[in-house]
């Protein structure tokens, strides 16, 4: 019984894996976007620095992700 909540786990990780790569390769294009302005406006900072931020928050989830899963 415990060993298909265990699997259940599993698979629920590699599936929030997967999504927490989608969301951080996401808010990469949103960087790289304001990147690209010559000039941020205050706002504009505030939202670069918020998702720079975010996606390293995301980075660290995604490597907890990670060390948790068994050795293939």
């Amino acid at each position: 019984m415990q060993e298909n909540a265990t699997r259940r786990d599993d698979m629920g990780s590699v599936e929030d894996l997967e999504a927490l790569r989608k969301h951080h390769k996401d808010l990469e294009a949103k960087l790289a976007a304001l990147d690209c302005h010559l000039s941020l406006t205050a706002p504009e900072e505030v939202e670069r620095a918020r998702l720079k931020k975010e996606k390293l928050a995301i980075k660290d989830r995604i490597q907890l992700l990670l060390s948790r899963q068994p050795a293939a």
